[in-house]
């Protein structure tokens, strides 16, 4: 609901529970109703606001976007405006002013216990949908009014809980004595799916399903709606869903909405009864299937990436093991870069086995390879503290695993060069989201570049030949790399080195 009527001084607690109570059912009654639901509720005489619009599911909407939040004056809703002011509703056609077509519009007062008018609710259906629903069964016609009023009542709150209807569902309607007194061709042709052949007159309601009795006589009991999910044995899952429906208050201006239960019937809904239940019905079959494959296609993929992940520390365990039985320092330094390349890549494959459609968290990604470098790459000599900070950002895996590879090096970079020879050193992490852009710092307290480092020409070092290739190609994106220079009394003095990635962010959608 809009805020600005949450904070109406005109509208007291239980007025705006009953405004909750009556949004809560707009949504499946703009559904059934094939029209655009509006609720209103005023502003002063001459205006009002829409407290929320419930687009139907149905049908395309008469709207371009949400109307939630609009004013509206008395020229452009009179009937609403009268509504408002007068409690007396009604239906009229007005044009729509962006393609001329005609709609049909009704309004209904919503009113409190004292029955003073705290809103209304606006239906409004497009001229063809109108014919449409009058060429449907007298019984379906009567059954969306007194949903209508019902919901304008408050009396559809627990409707909340049931899945929209759309276009391609079937509906049918039981009455009291649990007869079928409607039902819609799609409903029919579900049931005829299954062996059972509704009859073209009246039909009981013992002749459908159990569960649809199981149901239709819920709702009649618990006077609320009742949802479900049922798969039979034979891998059928229909969703159904029964909405009580009670008769108007009759009076001289709605009789003929009660025909033909009529105030004469035997039958009477006094103090809170149900006159009929409307039942719903949702064919899930082929999309609970499509989800359960795609779920079982995403199982397997996890796997996979266990397994590689899995692998790759296996590759990067040999390696370790090779490093020690070399003699020479410089081959045990370049197996040592190996197995910190291989478990980078290793970091990356257990996110993605957790979960692979998820974007991958960088903050965390970085985490696990400042340890894995700590513990492989340093000298048992050195205390080298590496610090992560920034927030998280999530980067979907086509990005997130280059990147962790740059990440891997730009450490090794700063471990084996910045901080050589020295007892200690502190390496930062730092992370900067910029909406489009992520930012990437590692900066370290070392000796700073030597003075012929050129950025252009990274042929002579592994590592930065991977990250100048890493960034530019697979990220599209820039790197800087800059000594760290401290201004004092004497002559500057080298502080450290930073490396700064920009890069930009890439849709996380699988393709």
């Amino acid at each position: 609901m809009n805020s600005q009527v949450a904070n109406s001084p005109g509208l007291s607690p239980s007025d705006l529970e009953l405004l909750r109570k009556v949004e809560a059912g707009l949504r499946i009654t703009a559904d059934v109703s094939r029209a655009d639901v509006l609720l209103c509720t005023p502003l002063s005489k001459e205006k009002a606001i829409v407290a929320f619009h419930a687009i139907p599911s149905s049908i395309s909407s008469l709207y371009r976007k949400d109307a939630s939040g609009r004013i509206l004056n008395a020229e452009v809703q009179p009937l609403l405006l009268q509504a408002l002011n007068s409690g007396s509703g009604g239906r009229r056609q007005r044009e729509v002013l962006s393609n001329g077509a005609p709609v049909i519009q009704d309004v209904f007062p919503i009113a409190n216990q004292e029955g003073k008018v705290i809103g209304a609710m606006l239906v409004e259906t497009n001229m063809i949908a109108h014919e449409r629903q009058r060429r449907r069964s007298r019984h379906f016609r009567q059954a969306v009014v007194w949903m209508q009023e019902m919901c304008a009542r408050g009396e559809l709150e627990s409707a909340a809980v049931l899945s929209a209807f759309s276009l391609y569902d079937g509906v049918y309607m039981v009455d009291h004595t649990r007869t079928i007194v409607y039902m819609s061709g799609i409903a029919a042709n579900l049931f005829r799916s299954i062996g059972i052949t509704p009859e073209v007159r009246e039909q009981r309601l013992r002749a459908l399903e159990p569960c649809d009795i199981e149901m239709v006589e819920g709702a009649f009991k618990s006077h609320s709606c009742q949802t479900a999910r049922i798969e039979s044995e034979d891998g059928r899952i229909w969703v159904r869903s029964a909405i009580p429906l009670r008769m108007p208050t009759i009076t001289w201006r709605n009789y003929w909405l009660a025909l033909p239960w009529t105030p004469f019937s035997t039958h009477s809904a006094e103090g809170g009864g149900v006159d009929a239940v409307l039942m719903l019905m949702h064919n899930a079959t082929e999309a609970v299937q499509k989800e359960r494959e795609l779920n079982v296609k995403s199982a397997i993929i996890q796997e996979v990436h266990h397994r590689v992940k899995n692998n790759l520390q296996n590759i990067a365990a040999i390696l370790r093991i090779q490093a020690r039985r070399v003699e020479s320092d410089e081959a045990r330094q370049h197996l040592t870069d190996a197995v910190n390349r291989v478990l980078s890549m290793s970091v990356i494959h257990e996110f993605l086995s957790q979960d692979e459609h998820r974007p991958i968290n960088v903050k965390d990604v970085c985490q696990r390879i400042a340890s894995q470098v700590t513990q492989v790459s340093a000298s048992p000599e050195q205390e080298i503290t590496i610090q992560v900070q920034g927030p998280s950002v999530r980067l979907p895996a086509s990005q997130a695993t280059p990147l962790a590879m740059v990440v891997n090096e730009l450490l090794l970079n700063a471990v084996e060069h910045g901080l050589k020879d020295r007892t200690r050193g502190l390496i930062y992490i730092t992370l900067e989201d910029q909406g489009d852009t992520v930012i990437i710092q590692v900066e370290d307290d070392g000796s700073g570049l030597p003075p012929d480092f050129d950025p252009g020409h990274t042929s002579h070092s592994l590592g930065l030949q991977i990250v100048h290739t890493l960034v530019t190609d697979d990220l599209k994106g820039s790197l800087r790399m800059e000594s760290l220079v401290q201004e004092g009394d004497g002559a500057p003095a080298v502080t450290g080195t930073r490396a700064t990635v920009t890069l930009p962010k890439r849709s996380g959608r699988v393709t």
